[in-house]
């Protein structure tokens, strides 16, 4: 019998969250856990799949505890990802993790990346110390970045960052402060400072990925049908 992935996480899922709020001394909201957008079934096989595996494990207070999430002495922790946040109250989930940790565990999985391939929320700046906020970095043996992941929430998220990264890339070098796109210019300046090979962006739903041709200043993203296999890329 085919194992039935979505309702499997959305119980593993409300059972974490019961224990969660209990950790944190809080009730449960009347509502219960609010599951928005709803879980996709390539999702939860691949986020199941990844705790099953050990990549990553969820702990008490719902911080992220992954050996892809290492500081420099190669401490694997939380360091700010988690599934439930109650910062603001009331608790609840932080549905981008879902994806961000699926995603991650896929990339190794069913893609054939290494653990030690594959960062989680890298801790990159710019020039004034401000976070490039990315979610996934693919890195070759030698550190060249190969593959930078952003999730979103939906593919009309997704669409808008299609847009605002193509009017970024085709206006040149700018600053946030000058951009008309301000929510996703981070993308742009990330791909300028630290050249990906591929811009991967990923939703619930739906993906879209660049392939980023430099030439001096000038970036031109060259939109693919889906990311290209290890095979291809390494």
């Amino acid at each position: 019998m085919e194992r039935d992935s979505v309702t499997e996480l959305v119980q593993w899922l409300q059972d974490k969250f019961v224990e969660s709020c209990e950790a944190i001394g809080q009730p449960v909201p009347f509502a219960g856990l609010r599951i928005s957008p709803p879980i996709r079934p390539e999702e939860a096989k691949y986020f199941l799949l990844g705790l099953e595996t050990g990549l990553f494990r969820i702990d008490e207070f719902g911080g992220v505890h992954s050996v892809l999430r290492t500081s420099r002495v190669g401490v694997a922790g939380s360091a700010g990802c988690r599934l439930f946040s109650s910062d603001p109250l009331p608790p609840r989930l932080v549905r981008d993790s879902i994806c961000q940790l699926s995603t991650a565990s896929f990339l190794i999985l069913k893609r054939g990346w290494l653990t030690s391939h594959i960062q989680l929320d890298p801790n990159l700046k710019d020039d004034r110390g401000t976070p490039y906020g990315i979610d996934i970095l693919v890195r070759s043996t030698t550190g060249q970045i190969l593959i930078c992941v952003e999730v979103k929430r939906s593919a009309a998220e997704l669409q808008k960052l299609s847009a605002d990264l193509r009017a970024c890339c085709f206006r040149g070098p700018h600053g946030r402060d000058q951009c008309g796109f301000p929510q996703n210019h981070p993308n742009y300046e990330f791909c300028a400072s630290f050249k990906p090979v591929y811009f991967w962006a990923v939703a619930p739903d739906a993906d879209v990925c660049f392939k980023m041709n430099y030439e001096g200043q000038t970036i031109k993203p060259e939109q693919l049908m889906s990311l290209p296999p290890r095979s291809l890329i390494e």
